[in-house]
């Protein structure tokens, strides 16, 4: 398994700062002269696809990795728009450099500076030497029993991404099955009626009030991953050895009467994927195992009598037509997908049971 760490650039002086801003502006010019050539005419990593570039600063190497990361990248388009059914445009790459112990060594360091990282610069012969700190996530990542620390980074001018492999974690033997509902309201809500992320609703539409592209807008972006993270944090980790969610997917895709231009603009600041990558990260970490469920009907089936029926919810109440069954329409789905949970791990278990976890 595999976590990445970032680490600063600030202590790297204004001279090597140059270097390394003129050794990525040199690699994202290779990459989109690859990624433009590759759109039209296909090729591969080989000699051939290689000598497209003639003018460049770049050593061999570096060109060599450049077309292998333009390569990825012209696939992974090709791929999610032939997922979405959709047509898509030439890409332009302004990402980090991604590089293998072929550029880079990554050391211990000497004093108040505990890392170093060497990068193969412009210069035949000559390393650009960065001097860093290892930060808190970094150092307990490799406290790990068996974590090794990946000859590699991933630079841009914000800092260097680092990664540490670590064995797989074995699974808790012990602990409650709980189910959880994402939203936008809530963000989160569990199957024993806690809820968690009450703001979220104000901070999506605040970054719909920011200008495309403006500092604003940037700023509310970075506030909701924060929020987003500090409330999948406030989970009870410690309590918890199965965690079922709902396998999201094309919320923001299709126009029906329920997704009209007003749905479709209140969820575009909305990463549900998002939030379920970092449910995975963080259910790793804390060796959780997490269950993804079908979505489908858990706001409208009836926990307590099992009846379906789109009448049963009503914004963010929820009122059987059958038996009068009350409750927060955010619980009854996370208890819907506690049974979709437990119905899969093998479990027979009602939906209607009396506690919501074990």
């Amino acid at each position: 398994m595999r976590r990445a760490c970032k680490v600063t650039l600030k202590f790297a002086n204004v001279r090597k700062r140059s270097g390394i801003a003129a050794l990525l502006c040199r690699y994202r010019a290779a990459v989109n002269f690859y990624i433009r050539s590759l759109w039209d005419s296909p090729g591969k990593l080989d000699a051939t696809t290689l000598t497209r570039l003639q003018v460049t600063e770049l050593s061999a190497r570096y060109k060599s990795q450049a077309l292998k990361q333009a390569l990825e990248t012209v696939v992974a388009t090709k791929k999610s728009a032939k997922a979405i059914g959709k047509q898509a445009s030439c890409p332009v790459f302004r990402g980090s450099s991604v590089l293998d112990a072929k550029f880079v060594s990554v050391e211990a360091g000497r004093g108040s500076f505990d890392l170093v990282v060497r990068l193969s610069s412009l210069i035949p012969g000559q390393r650009i030497t960065i001097p860093t700190k290892r930060t808190a996530v970094l150092n307990r990542w490799l406290s790990v029993p068996g974590a090794t620390l990946i000859q590699g980074c991933a630079l841009s001018e914000r800092g260097i991404v680092l990664w540490v492999d670590i064995p797989e974690p074995q699974l808790k033997a012990t602990g409650r099955t709980v189910g959880i509902d994402i939203g936008m309201n809530k963000l989160l809500s569990d199957s024993s009626g806690a809820h968690y992320g009450r703001d979220m609703k104000s901070i999506l539409a605040k970054i719909r009030r920011r200008l495309p592209r403006s500092n604003g807008r940037r700023r509310a972006c970075a506030e909701r991953e924060n929020y987003i993270n500090r409330t999948i944090n406030h989970l009870p980790w410690d309590s918890i050895a199965v965690l079922g969610v709902e396998k999201l997917h094309d919320m923001k895709r299709g126009k029906s009467r329920k997704r009209g231009k007003p749905f479709r603009k209140a969820v575009a600041p909305w990463l549900y994927r998002r939030v379920l990558d970092r449910i995975g990260c963080k259910a790793e970490e804390r060796d959780v195992l997490v269950c993804h469920n079908d979505p489908a009907y858990t706001s409208q089936d009836c926990p307590a009598c099992g009846r379906r029926d789109p009448l049963n919810r009503r914004g963010e109440s929820f009122l059987c037509v059958a038996c009068g069954h009350a409750s927060d329409a955010d619980t009854v789905g996370a208890r819907n997908i506690l049974a979709r949970t437990l119905a899969n791990l093998g479990r027979v278990e009602s939906p209607g049971l009396k506690k919501s976890v074990i």
